[in-house]
């Protein structure tokens, strides 16, 4: 979950939040079988995590997508790179969902901007902050295209990287289990 503690700087305001405070984590991966192919869903904290989207690509995934709402201070720095790290690590289209920027300076002000990003990590669609509705077409087979083209699932060292994934699965349970113990 989104739970973060950034300072503030010469040309960003600090920023706080703690999504754990009110919500749960998942258990499980979102997949949906559409008529066309299999689409993986996250939240935006999860675009921060190559893992699932791979996991999600392992599943048949060529469509991932993210809603969320950036905030200003995130939005502007990580939004459109994570959301291009995910299409060339999954090799598969990606799309961000964001709810408008509020006119009211008192509201929440997400960053807005969602986007398409292509397999091959081009942005085919960027919106600005304002409300819209934006219907792109996308091509599945052109995951598929790109695949073949640079065959990255066929070329992992999971005698590496597994080791890796299985060390930070164990830091993470550890933290999570020290954080419930000192509540």
């Amino acid at each position: 979950l989104f739970d973060i503690d950034v300072a503030a700087t010469a040309t960003r305001p600090a920023i706080k939040f703690k999504e754990s405070d009110v919500l749960s984590v998942g258990e499980t991966m979102t997949l949906v079988d559409l008529p066309w192919c299999r689409m993986g869903v996250g939240i935006c904290y999860d675009s921060r995590f190559p893992e699932l989207a791979l996991a999600m690509r392992a599943e048949g995934a060529k469509v991932l997508v993210y809603p969320g709402a950036f905030n200003m201070t995130t939005g502007p720095a990580h939004y459109q790179i994570l959301a291009r790290g995910r299409a060339v690590d999954t090799q598969s289209y990606v799309i961000f969902t964001s709810p408008a920027r509020s006119e009211d300076k008192n509201d929440y002000q997400a960053w807005g901007h969602s986007q398409l990003i292509s397999p091959w990590a081009e942005v085919l669609f960027e919106a600005e902050h304002q409300q819209g509705v934006f219907v792109v077409e996308v091509d599945p087979s052109e995951a598929d295209r790109i695949r073949e083209q640079v065959p990255t699932s066929y070329q992992k060292r999971g005698d590496l990287y597994a080791p890796y994934a299985q060390l930070e699965d164990a830091i993470a349970k550890r933290r999570r289990s020290e954080n419930e113990s000192s509540l």
